[in-house]
């Protein structure tokens, strides 16, 4: 089996949810794993899991310096970054004209400069290793429905920044994946339905993607759950 002993991987979002779950995959698959994210005392708690393994940082992956010390710190503490995973992100719903700017600014902020910030900093570490980038999108980076124009403008805007990140590193030997899931059973929602992904199932495809055999690159994976035939339009 395919493993990551020897790596060094980044992963934004880890203090719960998806990213404690890619966290968790990463480590014990053995990777050297920083965990990122504003909450410090769910990072503790997600470390004491694998003290070994997990490197917590606090960051705001919105703020420019806190992005750059993290990635520095990384670089020093563990020597290389292999692995860079984009999971932070945030949803605010509503019609166009009821959507606060706040919350406008604060998904392009979170969903895609974020992102962007992140990848600035790590793509030169990420090139002297011939590493990976994962960035999570979402099924609504792929569709629109009503509500979702902002979360959805993000998504979309995160989609075509990854395009634009494969065709900027390909010559050098660094991958680009966009991973799509629908709907996953965090607290992202509210009231999650049963039939939703996992986190785990989700973090599995993560570390599927980056074990992809030399040669292979999974550019884009969409990943919906099986709605009970009973429940389906």
């Amino acid at each position: 089996m395919a493993d990551l002993n020897g790596k060094v991987a980044i992963v934004t979002g880890a203090s719960k949810g998806l990213g404690a779950a890619v966290a968790r995959r990463f480590a014990k698959s053995g990777a050297q794993v920083v965990a990122a994210a504003r909450n410090r005392d769910k990072l503790e708690a997600l470390t004491r899991e694998y003290p070994d393994q997990i490197l917590p940082i606090q960051c705001d992956i919105t703020q420019p310096d806190q992005v750059q010390d993290l990635i520095n710190t990384t670089a020093k503490e563990l020597e290389r970054i292999d692995i860079l995973v984009n999971n932070a992100g945030i949803g605010r719903f509503g019609k166009v004209q009821d959507l606060s700017i706040e919350d406008w600014d604060q998904m392009m902020d979170v969903n895609l400069k974020g992102v962007f910030l992140a990848c600035k900093y790590a793509i030169p570490h990420l090139i002297r290793s011939k590493g990976h980038i994962v960035n999570v999108s979402s099924v609504a980076g792929t569709v629109t429905f009503s509500g979702g124009g902002g979360y959805c403008a993000s998504k979309f805007g995160l989609m075509a920044l990854s395009e634009v990140l494969t065709q900027e590193l390909k010559k050098e030997e660094v991958k680009v994946n966009t991973l799509c899931p629908g709907s996953i059973q965090t607290d992202f929602f509210d009231d999650p339905k049963d039939y939703a992904l996992s986190a785990e199932q989700v973090a599995e495809t993560v570390w599927l993607m980056v074990t992809a055999p030399s040669g292979v690159i999974y550019n884009q994976i969409i990943m919906r759950p099986q709605v009970p035939p009973e429940l389906q339009k």
